[in-house]
């Protein structure tokens, strides 16, 4: 009897220890939410949240047709992946935005950025980080 009990109680305490890595306490999870963290040369901060509904991978992103748009648009290095959920870059441009390529698709950030920022863009749970830019 002794031993149902305890496997009993192992199987309640490993339950309760996955549960735990699905969320933070307190947090409510939001499916197909990816989150892009950056800062700036100067030491600013930012966090965005892509929209629930990604695009998919294969959608083109508008690239500037005018000489102004041109100027606008950022410059994008170090880009790369961490065989996970992060994608990470440096970008500089005047105003831009950045998006995440996700094996779900891809996540726009709606935050526009202006100056140089280094990212990292993280896809939603239980998806990974294929590439990123801007636009």
């Amino acid at each position: 009897m002794t031993f149902l009990r305890n496997a009993a109680v192992a199987a309640a305490i490993a339950v309760t220890a996955i549960a735990g890595l699905a969320a933070p306490a307190g947090a409510d999870p939001v499916p197909n939410t990816a989150e892009a963290q950056a800062t700036s040369s100067d030491g600013q901060s930012k966090t965005s949240t892509a929209g629930l509904a990604p695009i998919s991978a294969n959608t083109p992103v508008q690239r500037a047709s005018s000489s102004t748009e041109r100027e606008l648009a950022a410059n994008c290095w170090n880009g790369r992946t961490d065989g996970g959920r992060n994608f990470f870059m440096t970008c500089n441009g005047t105003s831009y935005h950045v998006y995440v390529d996700c094996t779900d698709g891809r996540h726009f950030f709606p935050e526009t950025f202006s100056g140089q920022w280094d990212f990292r863009l993280t896809c939603p749970v239980g998806t990974r980080a294929v590439w990123g830019g801007s636009w």
